[in-house]
């Protein structure tokens, strides 16, 4: 596996964000509202979260996701509040997309594009 390059994270950030303001292409699984909740945040500030992430952020990815759908998966660290947030996307071709995780972080975190 290699790190994905800022032009191919770039790509998947501006796809992920098209399908995400779309009508029902957008979902937090169930499992991430307890982090969302944790953080002190809502669902509209998460999702803003989501929305400003940039290449810097980007932690691993794409890996296939363990579910065997033949979807990848992309994980970012973002520094939130004093704290780092892991966040965990997906694109979902059938129902648009996903996030999986959303919470803080237990690390580790590679992040080889970390400049803050």
């Amino acid at each position: 596996m290699h790190d994905a390059t800022p032009k191919e994270i770039n790509a998947f950030l501006k796809e992920y964000r098209k399908l995400m303001f779309q009508p029902n292409k957008f979902h937090f699984e169930p499992r991430t509202f307890n982090g969302i909740t944790n953080l002190g945040l809502n669902i509209p500030h998460a999702k803003q979260e989501i929305k400003n992430l940039k290449y810097i952020h980007y932690d691993r990815g794409p890996t296939p996701d363990y579910n065997g759908d033949d979807t990848d998966i992309w994980e970012f660290g973002k520094p939130f509040e004093g704290e780092l947030i892991y966040i965990k996307l997906k694109i979902d071709p059938l129902h648009g997309c996903k996030c999986l995780s959303f919470k803080k972080s237990t690390g580790p975190f590679t992040l080889p594009y970390r400049n803050w």
